[in-house]
């Protein structure tokens, strides 16, 4: 894949994907990195408390997964007043409807909503509005 990088902001941004489809979160990776953003991967949310996020750090969050939800999630990233860029994925729209408001209710930077599948531009847009 061809490395397109997005508008230059100085020092490379991160980007944290949060989704337990490991075959998905790989094809994520390749696009974010495509666009010239780091990649730290978690396919299990428990584990994904343990990033040290910070606010130039764009989050993907998976809101339909197994032992800690995407809602769950949100409300971890609100308790530890994150205010990095939040990204929300579902294929279940009724999910993603739900889990917005949730991030709206928390405060959270919410800068998109991705329905799965999504095209390698609708990750670029939300990337340039992060």
């Amino acid at each position: 894949m061809e490395e397109q990088q997005l508008p230059s902001t100085g020092a490379k941004r991160r980007v944290v994907i949060i989704d337990d489809e490991a075959a998905f979160a790989e094809t994520l990776t390749k696009i974010v990195k495509s666009f010239g953003f780091d990649v730290t991967v978690s396919t299990d949310a428990r584990s994904s408390y343990t990033f040290e996020l910070k606010t130039s750090d764009v989050v993907f969050v998976d809101v339909l997964m197994p032992n800690v939800t995407g809602l769950q999630v949100l409300e971890k990233l609100a308790q530890q007043k994150a205010r990095s860029s939040v990204v929300l994925m579902s294929g279940n729209l009724e999910r993603l409807e739900e889990a917005e408001k949730l991030a709206r209710k928390l405060d959270l930077n919410l800068v998109g909503s991705l329905a799965k599948p999504f095209r390698v531009e609708d990750v670029k847009d939300v990337l340039l509005g992060a």
